[in-house]
């Protein structure tokens, strides 16, 4: 149980107003779809809060909407609330809209008759329900037993009760946090301005304004123009020796994903072999210079499904040969290993991905692999990453950019990337299904030991979860802008954080 909100020293409130300049356009302002780093980057931290948060100095879970809680029995857990807390349209925060914010974004939640869209479901593989016990307490029960409850709510952001059976709720969001929306121009800014009723210490930036701009050189060139005063996901050649660049990681790894149930990737030599004919080590520090690592995983150390020393063994290293004498032995049992397939890829996947992507076909063309690049908006690439998988829909390798700043390998794992019914999966393992299924009930090393092994299987023996390389994130600081990024930064940039030196 935790009984304190770790809080950054503030300044005193300014008249003063910035403008960010992001790389993509965000899909929704919704509460239940700020699991996308595009939506978080602006409502997370921001416009919203959820009733825990996870500390970006050690991982561990604090209080934020709520003070404290406890765990009743195996499956129920007590929420005692943060009182005299308002929402920007004046309502309260009370139990009651924190149990229907939570109901609302667990799988199967239906209104009216019909099933919610929400892009934060991923984070409850199993529903739980959540109940008001009196005004400013909590229950939630979870139909299995689940220790990390109150990690999985720090993904859970509530918004007010008024808007959450309408449109308003993508719309005009209502939330308890340090910032209230203001306004949205689709294609050109989002507005938002400090709320003055917040029950926190009040920020230094009082209006804030985020653009879209696609090439990292534009966002850096605002920052050098004074256009903007905080710029995302600069390319290392735009990196500046001055102080005003900044990197940091934020476990964000980049994958590529053969879908196993589409051919030429339904026998697993095909997809091994894909491993086989990426030149990581080449590649990324070539192409992504101070933003890359080679990789081999699709977690990083921090998360407790990693493997220490898995990328040190030579079970998926870059050996052409290799990768011949698989795909020659899944052609001659059948595979149609000649299909043209389609290697899928965003324009603002990471800085220099267009030229990681072009590499890594170039490296498929040579094993004897039949490679199309696709490079699609964020809406249309979904189509390719979500099941149901459409029926029509040609073979393919999806690239990636997965972070995971929660430290656990549920939120990757479960109902996710690595099930056979997860959202993201174009894999089916009933051995991996039963690991991920006992590891999330389990704790501490035996918790660790089970995501572990199933993630040996993904990577080893199925080969749909392919590492590519870590990212090293860049960010670029206007003058006199203080901020200090922290592995949550890739999708939540608390404006709150942020002061000014002169």
């Amino acid at each position: 149980m935790s009984t304190a909100v770790a809080q950054t020293a503030m300044a005193e409130p300014t008249d003063r107003a910035i403008t960010v300049a992001l790389a993509v356009e965000l899909d929704s302002l919704d509460a239940c779809d700020t699991q996308p780093a595009q939506n978080a980057n602006i409502a997370r931290g921001n416009i919203y809060e959820s009733l825990t948060h996870v500390s970006p100095v050690d991982g561990k879970v604090e209080p934020l909407l709520a003070l404290s809680w406890e765990q009743i029995d195996d499956l129920t857990w007590e929420f005692k609330l943060r009182p005299d807390v308002k929402f920007h349209d004046g309502s309260s925060f009370t139990a009651e809209v924190a149990a229907a914010n939570i109901n609302r974004s667990q799988p199967g939640a239906m209104i009216e008759g019909q099933e919610i869209a929400c892009l934060n479901l991923t984070q409850f593989p199993e529903a739980v329900k959540a109940e008001a016990v009196d005004e400013l307490t909590l229950r939630v029960t979870t139909p299995k037993v689940d220790p990390i409850l109150p990690l999985r709510l720090s993904y859970a952001d509530i918004g007010n009760l008024a808007t959450q059976q309408t449109a308003e709720k993508t719309t005009n969001p209502v939330g308890t946090g340090p910032y209230q929306f203001v306004e949205r121009i689709q294609g050109q800014h989002v507005k938002l301005t400090r709320f003055d009723g917040y029950w926190g210490e009040s920020p230094e930036v009082r209006d804030v304004t985020y653009v879209y701009r696609a090439e990292p050189s534009v966002r850096a060139g605002m920052i050098q123009t004074g256009e903007a005063q905080l710029a995302t996901a600069i390319s290392a050649q735009d990196a500046t020796d001055d102080g005003r660049t900044v990197t940091y990681k934020d476990n964000r790894i980049v994958i590529a994903r053969p879908n196993s149930f589409k051919e030429p990737f339904k026998d697993p030599r095909v997809r091994q072999a894909v491993s086989h004919a990426i030149d990581r080590e080449t590649i990324v520090p070539a192409l992504m210079g101070i933003g890359g690592n080679p990789w081999y995983q699709m977690l990083g150390p921090q998360v407790n499904g990693y493997i220490p020393g898995f990328d040190e063994t030579e079970a998926l290293r870059y050996d052409p040969e290799k990768a011949k004498e698989l795909i020659a032995a899944a052609k001659a049992d059948g595979a149609p290993v000649d299909q043209e397939f389609v290697l899928v890829t965003r324009p603002d996947l990471f800085p220099g991905s267009d030229e990681v992507v072009q590499a890594i076909a170039q490296g498929l063309q040579a094993v004897g692999l039949n490679p199309r690049i696709l490079s699609l908006e964020n809406t249309a690439w979904r189509v390719y990453l979500r099941q149901p998988f459409p029926e029509d829909q040609e073979g393919s390798i999806i690239m990636i950019s997965h972070d995971n700043t929660s430290g656990d390998a549920t939120f990757s794992f479960s109902g996710n990337y690595a099930t056979c019914e997860g959202r993201n999966s174009a894999t089916c393992n009933p051995e991996i299904d039963r690991l991920v299924f006992e590891a999330d009930a389990a704790q501490g090393e035996e918790r660790a030991r089970l995501y572990q092994e199933a993630a040996r299987i993904m990577y080893v023996e199925e080969s749909t979860m392919i590492g590519i390389a870590e990212q090293v994130r860049l960010m670029m600081l206007g003058e006199g802008i203080e901020y200090e990024p922290n592995p949550l930064s890739g999708i939540e940039i608390r404006i709150a954080d942020i002061t000014f030196s002169d």
